[in-house]
């Protein structure tokens, strides 16, 4: 018992002497060399031109966050760190929060069928689980948005196929139906809207008061334009998303390190559960290799973890990395919608608030 109480109070030592060292890393840096280092790399996004939010939340608090550019060029408003933004794919990690949510609940398991859970689905959604559609080895034909209008459009879209592309679970092919039938999923087995579901579950628990799905954006008035490049020239433009899954959530990034500060916690999923998001399962095909988990890419480099995600689209482009080892993200909010090395740029902040970071 007494060999049991020091082995207590010596790893108990050991995690303040850590979070000592660690504090005292985090005083030592010199903010406004940072801060200046990052204005410089951010020259694209200032001044005149569509802007941007950049985050570094540690442990879910800010170490950094400003805003750069503008928020519509046409008016000339300037951008600031409480504009909303649309994220674009970011929005799957929500999806994927609830799936395992109602996991949890017991109302559903990652490895039923479409068959069983979608009334009239066709005879090879029998050999679609709902884990595949989470990872995108789903096979299932990918819908195009130009022609889809809505959920159960796009359920009639996969009803109208024979068969799947290649065997389930055998490769990683990023297909739109995916998370578009795991939105399906969620209605049926919670018997409630998308969006009350994140609403009750994810967002009032958190307290996340400025995120909302796209639907509800034209009644709020402090959204940072979406811009398009045309000519060299950026025009403003009301782009919304007419289907969600991987798609259709605005918030600030007040509100994002909130969920940040979540997934450190059992506040929406339990350990066990949230690890699991984090995970790549291996595929059916051997020969092949997935790197992605629940809505996250999920990679490894010189020994240091890695998950991140890029979400585009309707004059935005975002990116999200999150480094498990060291409680700290990186979130770049932008926009405009032509391209950037993201993962590249948040590298490189990352990399200014931890000089011993091998990426």
């Amino acid at each position: 018992m007494k060999l049991y109480k020091k082995y207590i109070l010596s790893s108990i030592t050991i995690l303040l002497v850590l979070i000592q060292l660690d504090a005292k890393a985090q005083d030592s840096l010199d903010y406004t060399k940072i801060g200046k280092n990052i204005d410089r790399y951010m020259n694209y996004f200032s001044g005149e031109n569509p802007g941007a939010v950049i985050s570094v939340i540690k442990d879910g608090d800010f170490i950094f966050n400003k805003a750069y550019g503008l928020a519509n060029k046409q008016s000339g408003e300037k951008m600031d760190v409480n504009k909303l933004f649309n994220i674009g794919e970011l929005s799957k990690s929500f999806t994927s929060i609830a799936i395992i949510q109602l996991v949890e609940k017991h109302k559903l398991n990652l490895d039923e069928n479409l068959s069983d859970i979608i009334d009239g689905f066709p005879e090879y959604g029998g050999k679609v689980k709902v884990r595949y559609l989470l990872n995108h080895t789903s096979g299932l034909a990918n819908y195009n948005v130009d022609s889809i209008s809505s959920i159960d459009d796009a359920i009639n879209f996969l009803r109208s196929k024979n068969d799947v592309e290649f065997e389930p679970g055998s490769n990683l092919v990023f297909s739109n139906s995916d998370y578009a039938v795991l939105i399906k999923i969620i209605e049926k087995r919670s018997r409630m809207s998308y969006k009350d579901f994140l609403n009750k579950y994810i967002f009032k628990k958190l307290l996340m008061k400025n995120t909302y799905l796209s639907e509800d954006i034209s009644n709020i008035n402090n959204v940072a334009s979406g811009h398009f490049k045309e000519n060299d020239k950026y025009f403003p433009q009301e782009d919304r998303n007419i289907i969600y899954g991987d798609q259709g959530v605005y918030l600030n990034s007040e509100d994002y390190a909130k969920f940040d500060k979540a997934l450190y916690t059992n506040k929406l999923l339990n350990c066990e559960n949230l690890s699991k998001i984090f995970s790549v399962e291996p595929l059916d095909d051997k020969s092949k290799l997935s790197y992605y988990g629940y809505a996250w890419v999920i990679m490894k480099k010189n020994n240091v973890r890695y998950f991140w995600h890029g979400g585009s689209g309707n004059g935005y482009s975002n990116l999200v990395l999150h480094l498990p080892d060291t409680h700290t993200t990186i979130l770049i909010l932008t926009n405009r919608n032509d391209g950037y090395n993201f993962l590249k740029m948040s590298i490189f902040i990352a990399k200014e608030f931890d000089k011993n970071l091998n990426l």
